[in-house]
């Protein structure tokens, strides 16, 4: 039988899709089955009790609960849209995006800055302040970063690329708008889909660079016991390592708490190294942590996208240009 996804998940895909563009019922719906890993033109499609029927009305019944609390509504149209009235959800990637591209148009202070970042994203024509907290607080994240990279410079209360940065900001606003597209693809596609996307993809770095892959896998099941995948590998003087694996596909920062439970899972299954990636970021007190530990260490959405990069698995050229590979994500 077939496993459709839970409530959590509709409700993530479609606010995500109504973040980009309105949509009608059928087309929100008809996303869902093909995120799914189902086709609508298959033959069971409308048999009762298909998974195409059961998905179908899940997502009839999220829509109904979304309207009816006032999250989500239609235009004269017909097309979904979210209510303005409710927080936006903001990824950092996009974040340092949109920062490197209005810095390539012009120096901006701080405010300037926040205001046009607010803009942007909407959080200005919203209630709550919920969303431009979040927003600010991936800002000064992403600015410190570009600092530290030599991508920006700050003279007195003014933002700007760096000399070297300018001479090459089309190319690094093109690579940006790639890590963007790539991370928000593989968020749309959820939680199980970055399990096994990323578990492929740790095996193709891992020979790479040199190790034998004995098995790797993704334990799945709600009594994974915090461990989503496993890797076994064995180098060339034969010594054998097990990496656990723990993913998390989701828009807000891993914490400190996420890093030591996991730790603690890796440590309690005697495993031999743990990996803990996630498609945001970490809190710099989980970084903090990771960095003080020699057999754990995070992937975050950077490091995933040049994992992505160098392995060419998720990306691809096309007409001489990087692009991400749809036939993958």
């Amino acid at each position: 039988m077939s496993i459709t996804p839970g409530h959590s998940k509709i409700y993530k895909q479609i606010v995500t899709l109504l973040e980009r563009v309105r949509l009608s019922r059928q087309d929100i719906i008809l996303s869902c089955i093909r995120s799914a890993g189902l086709l609508e033109n298959e033959g069971d499609a409308h048999a009762i009790g298909s998974a195409h029927n059961r998905l179908r009305s899940n997502v009839g019944a999220v829509l109904n609960e979304m309207e009816a609390r006032d999250l989500i509504a239609t235009d004269t149209g017909g097309l979904y849209y979210l209510v303005s009235a409710k927080p936006v959800i903001i990824r950092i990637e996009k974040c340092e995006n949109e920062i490197i591209k209005s810095l390539t148009a012009s120096p901006l202070t701080k405010r300037e800055l926040r205001d046009k970042l607010k803009n942007v994203f909407g959080t200005d024509k919203t209630a709550t302040t919920r969303d431009d907290e979040t927003l600010f607080s991936f800002m000064g994240q992403v600015l410190k970063k570009l600092q530290t990279l030599g991508i920006i410079s700050l003279s007195g209360d003014v933002y700007s690329l760096t000399k070297s940065a300018s001479a090459k900001a089309d190319d690094i606003n093109a690579m940006l708008s790639l890590k963007s597209d790539f991370l928000s693809k593989i968020h749309m596609r959820g939680g199980e889909f970055f399990e096994n996307y990323f578990l492929a993809l740790l095996s193709k770095y891992s020979q790479k660079h040199g190790r034998k892959i004995l098995e790797c896998y993704v334990t799945g099941g709600a009594a994974d016991g915090g461990i989503d995948g496993v890797m076994r590998t064995e180098d060339s003087l034969g010594f054998l390592e097990t990496t656990m694996v723990q993913t998390k596909n989701r828009n807000e920062i891993v914490s400190e708490t996420d890093v030591r439970g996991f730790y603690g899972a890796v440590c309690a299954k005697r495993g031999s190294r743990g990996i803990f990636a996630t498609t945001s970021d970490f809190h710099s007190g989980a970084q903090s942590f990771l960095d003080s530990l020699d057999d754990c260490v995070g992937i975050n959405g950077e490091r995933l996208f040049k994992m992505a990069l160098e392995c060419q698995y998720g990306i691809k050229k096309s007409a001489g240009k990087l692009v991400v590979d749809t036939k993958i994500i």
